[in-house]
């Protein structure tokens, strides 16, 4: 097990994220009171992710926890550093096959097992691999980023701890030092001072205070910073973005950091899209990723794209940074397009692939409709977004979507094209 202080740490951390559920669960009562405890106790798996570690689920896993609700209250509480035997434990990896195939491999440590697409995916395998290390079993699971702790702080307003003026702006840089020098002394004492002035909040404030703490959860579940599987009563959808309609077009790029530290908040993500449309419904498209580096260390990024079931790849282009693929492999409802990339310090890198589509046009009428669908990854805080449409030879426009540059998301985005 971890040393004291490092316990302490965890045991903070997984407090702060059953009170951010308990919270979220307020306003549909009758769930909020069954996922509370109140009809039977409930057992969560509680995860702290560091999304300046991104991963397909959110961030690396900083820490996890476990808590048992009963009537309201915290019945029991047990916590997990990564350095504990749990979650040091082998566990076998699933897939996905674009990760595995890429890099030879079928297992890793529990705590960095969230190699998969989404957190939807990945949660009833934590449930079950948690079950096999450690015997408990548990109701659901819950993740929550440093984005969401420091939009809380924009809530509870500033914090002094050991003379220290601890904001929104900074906390999550003061979390970074502390953990990077081992003050784990500094770190317990921030984080039970962001809990307390949380719980503070939710006992003490007036009914609009807390209409405006749940609207902050329910963007921030929107935007993929708090997640719950299952999801939990009528104010929450599932942890994994909105499908995609059969038919349609779509993108979902799902990154990992390879190793390099905390980058991926001084990373910014452009994806270009450009697609050929042609009579038959058929489509050429042609896709950039673009990572602009401004850390003053090298990031390496391991990117795999989802495109439509079907898509076939016919070039790919990288010419200014070390890169190794693509690897294409295809599963249920899509194709994945899989390469890694290291863009050097305060420098631009990109991937290029071109690839047909069978059919992405649906018609009505005398009208012909393209939709593309743009799902963003969790704890990735925006990107830009620039799509351009070629209509097929004669075709006439009728109306268009968030067809343009430098459009900014913060969560998913949803193209439209009305032609004849």
């Amino acid at each position: 097990m971890a040393d004291p202080d490092r316990s302490r740490v965890v045991r903070y951390v997984a407090l702060a994220a059953i009170v951010l559920v308990v919270v979220a669960l307020l306003f549909p009562i009758g769930d909020g009171l069954s996922a509370a405890g109140f009809f039977g106790d409930k057992t969560y798996l509680l995860i702290l992710q560091d999304n300046s570690e991104i991963r397909g689920t959110g961030g690396l896993l900083s820490a996890v926890g476990l808590v048992t609700m009963h009537n309201g209250n915290i019945a029991s509480l047990q916590y997990y550093f990564y350095t504990s035997p749990e979650l040091q434990t082998l566990v076998q990896l699933d897939g996905p096959d674009s990760f595995t195939n890429f890099f030879g491999v079928n297992s890793a440590k529990l705590y960095n097992s969230n190699v998969q697409y989404n957190f939807t995916s990945f949660a009833p395998k934590m449930e079950s691999d948690f079950y096999n290390v450690t015997g408990h079993k548990v109701d659901g699971v819950i993740a929550v980023d440093y984005t969401a702790v420091e939009a809380l702080m924009n809530i509870t307003g500033p914090v002094t701890v050991s003379g220290e003026v601890i904001t929104s702006a900074n906390v999550a840089d003061r979390l970074y030092y502390d953990s990077g020098n081992s003050n784990e002394k500094a770190m317990a004492g921030l984080i039970s001072t962001l809990t307390s002035d949380l719980a503070g909040l939710i006992r003490d404030s007036s009914v609009p205070q807390k209409l405006a703490l749940y609207t902050t959860l329910q963007t921030l579940e929107n935007e993929g910073h708090v997640l719950i599987y299952p999801n939990q009563g009528f104010w929450f959808r599932s942890a994994a973005s909105e499908s995609v309609p059969s038919g349609a077009d779509s993108i979902s790029v799902v990154d990992m950091n390879l190793g390099s530290q905390k980058a991926d908040f001084g990373v910014n993500r452009t994806i270009d899209y450009h697609v050929q449309l042609f009579s038959d419904g058929s489509a050429i498209s042609t896709l950039t990723l673009t990572y602009t580096n401004g850390c003053w260390w090298d990031y390496g990024v391991f990117s795999t794209v989802l495109v439509p079931p079907g898509a076939e790849l016919i070039a790919v282009q990288n010419a200014t940074h070390a890169f190794k693929g693509p690897e294409v492999t295809n599963g249920d409802g899509f194709t994945a397009l899989s390469s890694s990339l290291n863009v050097t310090a305060n420098t631009t890198g990109s991937v290029t692939y071109t690839y047909i589509q069978p059919n992405v046009v649906s018609a009505s009428g005398i009208a012909h409709h393209y939709d593309l669908y743009i799902q963003k990854q969790a704890g990735i805080t925006c990107y830009v977004l620039n799509v351009s449409v070629q209509l097929p030879t004669g075709a006439t426009m009728i109306h268009t979507e968030n067809v343009g540059s430098n459009q900014v998301f913060d969560g998913d985005a949803h193209v439209s094209v009305v032609y004849m």
